[in-house]
């Protein structure tokens, strides 16, 4: 029906194999080695050693986030397009600069579905907004709905879209988990 792109996602979540609950264990090690190492460090020195503080609890925000994923097979949930079969029509949000407030400091943005050719063709429009939380007019009149999806996916700590260097990195930094061989994450 659509050209959609071909991507591996399941409908369902997977349990996690033999391996995977073997490095389950090695995580939760590790993270709780972490947070008793920012907890010394602490005790240690009060607030000068708030970089090996902080270092210590995000590697264990990490370690906690891997083990969830391995927990969910190495896939975590990820929204996707649909139409009313439930074929995935779109499979990756595309995020833009709030082009009616540019001046904004805190840099708005908007998020779309782009349709395949097809679709998009029949429907007369190429963007579609995402719905999110709230519903979607658009894409009730074209037929269409959001649900999530199981992707293959892997955490790492990032900044986002916020471009960090030095220390100030540090007040920006999080964890994220994101779909493999993509940039796009899901917080």
């Amino acid at each position: 029906m659509t050209d959609a792109p071909k991507v591996p996602y399941l409908t369902a979540k997977p349990a996690p194999t033999e391996a995977q609950a073997a490095e389950i264990a090695k995580l939760e090690a590790a993270a709780k080695r972490k947070r008793e190492d920012a907890e010394a460090s602490f005790q240690r020195c009060d607030t000068d050693g708030f970089l090996s503080q902080w270092a210590s609890t995000i590697g264990a925000e990490l370690d906690d986030a891997k083990r969830k994923l391995l927990a969910d097979g190495g896939h975590a949930r990820f929204p996707v397009l649909c139409d009313a079969q439930g074929n995935v029509v779109a499979h990756k949000v595309h995020v833009f600069a709030d082009t009616f407030a540019p001046d904004q400091w805190n840099h708005p943005v908007v998020r779309k579905w782009r349709l395949p050719g097809d679709l998009a063709a029949a429907a007369g429009r190429t963007w579609v907004p995402v719905a999110g939380l709230k519903a979607s007019r658009v894409q009730k009149q074209l037929g269409l709905h959001e649900e999530d999806r199981w992707f293959p996916a892997y955490a790492k700590i990032t900044t986002g879209r916020k471009k960090s260097t030095g220390l100030g990195g540090c007040a920006n930094a999080y964890v994220a988990v994101f779909k493999e061989g993509t940039d796009e994450f899901t917080s």
